[in-house]
């Protein structure tokens, strides 16, 4: 092979390569940003999604029960609330409410068939943390509703004259309208949230720790009270 052939053959300059390398860590640099981003977007979207889920689902099963609540059963045990818990409290998480709702299904008078007496609560177990339902008929478990609940508050008035209802001691002979909220916390933290928390009813404040949150709330009328 001839000497002028040889010298043809012109490699890649130290310069040349050193360029390339910039470039290609440019790319790479921009591919991994958008990538960090892009996941990142979609596991709070995901975060979303579920608070949303859980959310609409538990107000469905809470409206639904209290609309029901004193129906075949003594309305003086109907319905009733507890008040912000305390840090003393055994089962519930501190500064929510929890709520009995009792009333059946059974279609003969006097047939304990189709009973139901449930006590929803915001329970404080760590390693079991979310809305709880104890079933208070004897034999009845304690089970998980939805674990990212925080907080859950319940009031009410009355239609005649909008006092108040004090639920630890309802009035069955007069109508009543209860306002039921709940705050559900994602699972994921977004470390760029810095949004304080919503407080709802006479609940606690809460402080901006990079959760997301929303809140819900309904007005249901107990259609078995005032009769």
């Amino acid at each position: 092979m001839s000497q002028s052939s040889l010298n043809g053959r012109r490699g890649f300059t130290l310069v040349e390569l050193l360029v390339t390398m910039f470039v290609a860590a440019l790319v790479i640099m921009a591919a991994t940003t958008t990538f960090i981003v892009q996941n990142k977007m979609a596991s709070v979207q995901s975060a979303t999604s579920d608070v949303q889920i859980s959310g609409q689902m538990v107000m469905d099963l809470l409206e639904r029960d209290i609309r029901m609540a004193g129906f075949g059963v003594s309305k003086a045990t109907g319905l009733a609330a507890s008040d912000n818990a305390l840090a003393n409290d055994a089962t519930c998480s501190v500064g929510t409410d929890a709520v009995q709702i009792r009333y059946s299904t059974a279609i003969s008078s006097g047939s304990t068939r189709g009973s139901r007496a449930y006590n929803y609560y915001v329970s404080k177990d760590p390693a079991n943390p979310g809305l709880m339902r104890q079933d208070l008929l004897p034999g009845g478990t304690t089970d998980p509703i939805a674990s990212n609940v925080e907080d859950l508050q319940i009031s009410g008035v009355y239609d005649d004259d909008g006092s108040a209802v004090n639920l630890g001691n309802v009035d069955p002979a007069r109508p009543m309208r209860v306002t039921l909220q709940i705050l559900l916390k994602s699972q994921a933290r977004d470390p760029d949230s810095t949004t304080t928390p919503p407080t709802i009813g006479n609940g606690i404040a809460r402080a901006a720790d990079g959760y997301r949150r929303r809140t819900y709330s309904v007005t249901v009328s107990p259609r078995n009270f005032g009769l």
